[in-house]
């Protein structure tokens, strides 16, 4: 059995229909805020993103049928399922979080928008960004004798920028 990758990636990637095609902007406006909002405060805003969910499940689901909706819910899902196995097994092991629970309702968001595929390498950009932040800061703290930041990063904003690069660059 030969594995054929890309009509798999095909799957995995969302594709809204014609008289939906102002809804993956919406997402990407809505997950901009939320990535801002993340930045500012550290609180990945809930009511935004939540109703951004309803709105676009409920889109599809009117314009192409409850099958494909519950497809990418369920691609959402599995998202969410997995970065919470992912945490949980983190938080056991070294009792406390590795990342926060607005990270993966930005995540359900952008899987429900964009597709799996895109996202999971999202996420994989987000954390070269992350990494290279914390370089940042921790070469800053050795030269400013003022620094008073923490070793916290606020994921969504990395999210959003290891988004960008994966749907407009790399697809």
């Amino acid at each position: 059995m030969v594995l054929d990758i890309p009509s798999i990636m095909v799957v995995l990637k969302a594709s809204y229909p014609q008289p939906l095609w102002f809804v993956p902007s919406l997402i990407l406006l809505v997950l901009a805020w939320g990535a801002w909002v993340d930045a500012r405060t550290g609180r990945v805003p809930d009511v935004p993103l939540g109703g951004m969910f309803l709105f676009a499940l409920l889109s599809l689901a009117y314009y192409v049928g409850w099958l494909v909706a519950g497809q990418q819910f369920l691609y959402a899902a599995a998202a969410v399922a997995v970065l919470r196995l992912a945490n949980y097994i983190y938080f056991r092991l070294a009792n406390h979080d590795a990342f926060g629970f607005g990270d993966v309702k930005w995540t359900a968001l952008a899987v429900l928008g964009f597709g799996l595929a895109p996202v999971a390498w999202a996420w994989v950009v987000a954390s070269w960004f992350a990494l290279v932040w914390l370089g940042v800061r921790k070469v800053w703290r050795q030269f400013s004798p003022t620094y008073a930041g923490h070793e916290y990063v606020h994921f969504a904003p990395f999210l959003f920028l290891g988004l960008l690069p994966v749907l407009f660059i790399f697809s």
